[in-house]
């Protein structure tokens, strides 16, 4: 995992078990109510991504990643604002 610190590890660890426990909770039992928490775990988990390829110098992924992050990030918003009926 590089040179993370305890608190990167920790915040990795917590976003790569929510996101696909999330999306298998969703697809087992049908309920997407909490969709938009799964897209934020998976926004969190390119974010981290992409400041590490950034440390290892790998420019176009990390931006990739980034842009990828940002949009599952609006799309979430968008997802939790409407099951609010905001």
């Amino acid at each position: 995992m590089g040179k993370g610190g305890i608190l990167e590890k920790v915040i990795r660890g917590v976003f790569f078990t929510a996101t696909p426990g999330l999306a298998l909770y969703g697809l087992v039992t049908g309920d997407f109510s909490y969709q938009y928490l799964m897209l934020l775990g998976l926004s969190g988990v390119l974010a981290i991504t992409g400041i590490d390829d950034y440390e290892k110098g790998r420019k176009y992924w990390s931006l990739f990643s980034f842009i990828v992050a940002l949009f599952s990030l609006i799309t979430a918003i968008q997802i939790f604002f409407s099951d609010a009926g905001l």
